[in-house]
């Protein structure tokens, strides 16, 4: 999470705090939505731990062992690809950012062709279809020719899905876990400023307007939208639309504090504090009921 340098452009308006906001609420909205289709999609009755009963702990445990080896293979071959190329990593990087969010896309139709009672071969029709779209974007973006608005609004809209697909397939518990390292990580990285010396200061500016949604006033990083997405999904499969819901308003109020720090940190990781408030539901959940 980042701010402009320029002292002008500093968050003293109300309106520029709302359009702050704005991806942010949109975003975990998205997943909010996407985690009440696949509880009301269920084939059985809408219930906290009903969601996860058809998968034992082994099922669980190597969904979380893939996400977290594909994930680290990941980070490690950007990261070699960024010192040798750095153009040609963030291309990469950001068009399989969006086919990833467009798989997850499909998987949200599924559910509501499910809920809609839909006959499965015009399903087909729309998975080619996003298919399309989401291999057209992918270009797009990969050859630097998508305009900034529609780079933004792909990354809210990938942002949400992808989040919440992880969320659905991940319980709460593993969450919690994920999210205290991605939090640590987050704040390691941000604070020793280990990607400015990799890339250099000046290209970190650069990187920030590819990676983020962003404006000349603020960048809010697709990896902070993904995990607030991931952690609101996570908590409404888990316990339910009202523990999401409150999930999703600590978030925002998370998110409002740390862009009072912007102010005079300029810079600064933006997950320990929303993603420990957007959590504190469900922690309260899991301790107490």
């Amino acid at each position: 999470m980042e701010r402009s340098k320029d002292p002008e452009k500093h968050f003293t308006v109300k309106i520029n705090k709302l359009y702050f906001l704005l991806p942010i609420f949109f975003a975990i909205l998205l997943s909010l939505i996407y985690s009440q289709f696949v509880l009301l999609a269920q084939p059985f009755n809408n219930s906290s731990t009903l969601t996860f009963a058809r998968y034992n702990v082994f099922f669980i445990a190597l969904n979380i062992l893939a996400i977290i080896t594909i994930s680290a293979t990941s980070l490690y071959v950007f990261f070699r690809i960024l010192k040798k190329s750095r153009e040609v990593a963030l291309r990469v990087l950001v068009a399989t950012f969006i086919i990833g969010g467009m798989l997850s896309t499909l998987l949200f139709g599924k559910h509501l062709f499910i809920l809609l009672n839909l006959e499965s071969p015009f399903f087909l029709l729309v998975v080619a279809f996003m298919a399309y779209v989401g291999t057209y974007f992918a270009y797009l973006s990969f050859v630097d020719a998508l305009s900034d608005r529609a780079r933004n609004t792909l990354f809210v809209l990938c942002s949400g899905t992808l989040g919440a697909f992880v969320g659905v397939l991940i319980p709460i518990l593993p969450v919690i876990g994920i999210s205290v390292f991605l939090s640590a990580a987050d704040f390691i990285l941000i604070s020793r400023g280990v990607v400015e010396e990799i890339v250099g200061e000046a290209e970190y500016g650069k990187l920030i307007l590819k990676l983020a949604f962003s404006n000349r006033e603020f960048g809010i990083g697709i990896g902070d939208l993904t995990c607030y997405s991931m952690v609101v999904s996570s908590s409404t499969v888990s316990y339910g639309f009202l523990v999401g819901g409150l999930s999703l308003l600590l978030i925002l109020v998370g998110s409002l504090l740390s862009l009072g720090l912007t102010v005079r940190f300029i810079r600064i990781p933006g997950l320990p504090i929303s993603m420990g408030l957007g959590l504190l539901p469900s922690i309260v959940m899991l301790l107490f009921f």
